[in-house]
């Protein structure tokens, strides 16, 4: 799929956040909307990974100490619009540094619950760690360079 694609991908699946709003940080691999500050001084942003199939938006904020990860939301692509299929959140005492790794994984299981609900809806069972290893290798598909 050429960046061209994707970007398209993008402005369709993510209407809201296109154009100006969204940035893209070839360093990080990651799609950023427009941030904002809270009273209390922290600095809040939308981090976004496509593929061709999956959206995962990561609420990050930045403190004065930290960046910390407040949530992730996973959407699926249905060739018209972006659907959510999964989401999971934190705040109060129940906040999270934001890790690489740790939201990956938190993704990753997230898909991996949301294919298990549709398996059992169809009347399918699927073993969990073939649930695990699709969710993981559409996550990395997320994850792959898109723009140079």
């Amino acid at each position: 799929m050429s960046n061209t694609s994707v970007t398209r991908i993008a402005l369709k699946a993510l209407p809201a956040l296109s154009g100006s709003s969204l940035t893209y940080n070839a360093v990080k691999n990651v799609y950023l909307t427009q941030g904002w500050t809270s009273a209390a001084g922290n600095f809040y942003y939308r981090a976004i990974r496509v593929s061709n199939r999956l959206i995962i938006f990561f609420n990050i904020g930045e403190g004065y100490c930290h960046t910390f990860l407040n949530g992730i939301t996973l959407y699926a692509w249905d060739g018209q619009k972006a659907r959510m299929i999964a989401q999971k959140g934190w705040g109060g005492c129940d906040w999270r540094c934001f890790n690489e790794k740790f939201a990956r994984e938190e993704s990753v299981h997230m898909l991996a619950n949301y294919l298990k609900s549709q398996a059992k809806m169809l009347g399918q069972s699927v073993p969990e760690q073939q649930l695990l290893s699709f969710s993981r290798q559409m996550v990395a598909e997320t994850q792959q360079k898109r723009i140079a």
